[in-house]
């Protein structure tokens, strides 16, 4: 093809037709510009598909994570209703009896149970990593990074904050007065205490004055997990929404 243009231009320059030399010099230029933008075209529309696609199997992982964090939040915030009723439990017991049963021991255990959320965090990476100015829904992308960046991140203070307030305070009593007894069942043993050492207990009265606040610390956090939850509600519906549309 390029030795044909070449015999034209040399034909025309050999009969001195200059004129059409410079019509056809024009017309072969305009030829090229137009064959590089074609090529330009198809090149940006195939590397737009594919960031379509790659977009589509990011929100999808995106999607699957939020299912696991879904369930994973919803148990944890069953073991928190779990820790609010046993600290009623608790504090009620010790005002109302003065020997210690094996419910008691095991109603302490419960209020030291700390559940710990541990989102799934590949979906998100691998958007990071790519770059989140490809999720093209400029709503969706902000609600992504808000999931990710602020609600889970600021959940995750409320738990380490929970979880030091119990170590600073109630594991010194716990050590002091409880035998802790590891078994099969739900919470993996229970916490036994002897007669003597539950009416030192009784009479410190320091255990009650921290369930109230272990009391108060879980429903803090329960309050934020159930904010997580919603929001991760509404974050999947949107992505299911977004994905169908792109079906």
């Amino acid at each position: 093809m390029i030795n044909f243009f070449r015999k034209i231009r040399q034909s025309l320059l050999a009969e001195y037709k200059f004129t059409k030399y410079l019509i056809y010099a024009v017309g072969e230029i305009i030829l090229v510009v137009i064959g590089i933008l074609l090529a330009l075209s198809i090149n940006n529309r195939v590397n737009f598909n594919k960031e379509r696609q790659n977009e589509i199997i990011i929100l999808k992982e995106i999607r699957s994570n939020l299912a696991v964090d879904l369930k994973e939040i919803d148990d944890d915030i069953r073991y928190m209703d779990t820790t609010d009723l046993a600290c009623n439990f608790v504090s009620h017991y010790i005002n109302t009896f003065d020997v210690p049963s094996r419910e008691f021991g095991i109603s302490v255990l419960k209020t030291r149970t700390t559940p710990h959320f541990n989102p799934n965090l590949s979906g998100y990476k691998l958007l990071v990593s790519k770059g989140v100015e490809i999720i093209q829904n400029d709503s969706l992308r902000k609600s992504i990074s808000v999931n990710f960046e602020s609600m889970y991140s600021y959940y995750n203070k409320y738990q380490d904050e929970r979880l030091d307030y119990k170590i600073q305070t109630l594991d010194p009593i716990l050590v002091k007065y409880f035998t802790w007894i590891p078994n099969e069942s739900a919470f993996l043993g229970e916490y036994q205490i002897s007669h003597q050492d539950y009416s030192r207990l009784k009479a410190e009265n320091s255990l009650i004055k921290l369930i109230s606040g272990i009391k108060r610390e879980n429903n803090l956090v329960q309050n934020r997990a159930e904010r997580v939850l919603k929001n991760i509600v509404n974050l999947t519906e949107f992505l299911d929404n977004e994905l169908t549309t792109r079906q």
